[in-house]
């Protein structure tokens, strides 16, 4: 009997071993498969985590691109209003220019009757700035505007020489021959020459419109005032005849 028992109790602890063994699987089982779960849990955070930041990312996007498209908008709306105020203007442009253009040309020919009357002083820079006025008017590329602007700035030259001096080299007939002098322009109340040696000196006579020549009388003096033109010599007072208020007939 007691040899019975023996072989019985032995399956038992077999048995018994191959449960705790399978428990113990199956627990390891079960460790490891919760370990690849927090694994995967974590890798899906750290998308959920960058899936979030990247729509966070693409709203700012969107509301600066909705920002920059409002404004856009508004510079576009801005801008055919703009163009429509254009089209308006060219409609008027032939109604303007019809009233400009012949004051415009009017105005030229007054400069250059000006400029014929007025003394000699650099003459043909004056009466080519005329002429190109007179080509300017005539032209179909150039704005209203811009012709008008060219008027103006030759007559603010010319108004400018009644208030500054000047001088320059140049020539002049004298006894049928043409000589190298220098210039000096006072204003508009006296224009004069000298030779560079001194030799010759004269002034424009305007009642008479021609050149007075009185040889060396005015070397000292206008070689005083052209000193004081070209920054040679203080300012200081100029003596040299002037033109009389009004001439006895």
């Amino acid at each position: 009997m007691k040899f019975k028992y023996l072989f019985l109790l032995i399956p038992l602890t077999i048995i018994s071993q191959e449960i705790i063994d399978d428990a113990i699987d199956l627990q390891v089982d079960s460790s490891s498969l919760s370990i690849q779960a927090q694994a995967d849990i974590e890798r899906l955070d750290e998308v959920s985590k960058k899936l979030y930041f990247d729509y966070k990312d693409t709203l700012n996007e969107y509301k600066s691109l909705k920002n920059y498209d409002d404004q856009l908008s508004k510079i576009i709306d801005s801008q055919v209003d703009e163009i429509q105020s254009i089209r308006e203007q060219l409609d008027s442009l032939d109604d303007i220019n019809i009233d400009i253009l012949p004051l415009l040309k009017r105005m030229i020919d007054a400069l250059r009757k000006f400029i014929e009357l007025d003394i000699p002083f650099l003459l043909e820079e004056r009466i080519n700035r005329v002429n190109n006025l007179d080509d300017l008017i005539l032209r179909s590329d150039v704005t209203t505007a811009e012709k008008y602007r060219k008027v103006f700035e030759a007559y603010q030259i010319e108004s400018d020489f009644g208030k500054t001096i000047e001088n320059y080299s140049s020539y002049i007939s004298l006894d049928d021959q043409e000589i190298a002098v220098d210039y000096f322009r006072l204003g508009r109340l006296g224009l004069f020459y000298r030779t560079p040696d001194g030799d010759e000196t004269g002034y424009w006579n305007e009642f008479e419109e021609r050149w007075i020549h009185v040889g060396n009388d005015l070397d000292k003096d206008i070689k005083n005032a052209l000193d004081i033109s070209n920054r040679q010599a203080p300012p200081n007072f100029i003596s040299l005849p002037l033109k009389p208020i009004s001439e006895d007939k």
